[in-house]
């Protein structure tokens, strides 16, 4: 069965006007909503993994948005969280800006990888689209977020 976007977002892992002070701080809240839903079993093992990946290349993809993702045996599920910040945080970003949307991808470890980088590449391609981005800007709540894929995957 293929993933799609909608069947991995979950309103119990979206927060808005959340309050971080760096990128690892953010991760570490995004995380706390992953332990909540028993998506993972451990915060620190999950944050370090996606800390990882940061090290090897930023996922910063611009126009303030960020899809940080870890793969890891305390990863029980596949998952995006999706997070809305206060006040934007330096993301070392590819066109340099400062990021507040945050969509994060919890990748279990023995995994197919293949199906996650699909997943991956289809969020970063719905991300680059203008009216995909200004939609996010302009949430306020769940709802919005959820529409704003129910729509783009009825489009293609």
């Amino acid at each position: 069965m293929t993933m799609e976007i909608l069947d991995l977002l979950n309103k119990n892992q979206m927060e808005f006007e959340i309050e971080a002070e760096s990128k690892k701080d953010v991760i570490k809240k995004m995380s706390k909503m992953f332990l909540n839903d028993g998506v993972i079993t451990s915060i620190d093992k999950y944050v370090d993994s996606v800390m990882e990946r940061e090290q090897m290349g930023t996922t910063g993809v611009g126009e303030g948005i960020a899809i940080p993702h870890g793969k890891s045996s305390v990863v029980t599920t596949s998952s995006i969280a999706f997070a809305k910040l206060k006040t934007p945080v330096d993301w070392d970003a590819l066109d340099g800006n400062k990021v507040s949307i945050i969509f994060m991808l919890s990748i279990p470890d023995e995994s197919e990888s293949k199906e996650h980088l699909r997943v991956l590449s289809l969020l970063a391609q719905r991300l680059m689209d203008d009216d995909v981005i200004e939609s996010l800007k302009q949430s306020r709540n769940k709802d919005d977020i959820i529409n704003i894929f129910k729509n783009k995957e009825s489009i293609d």
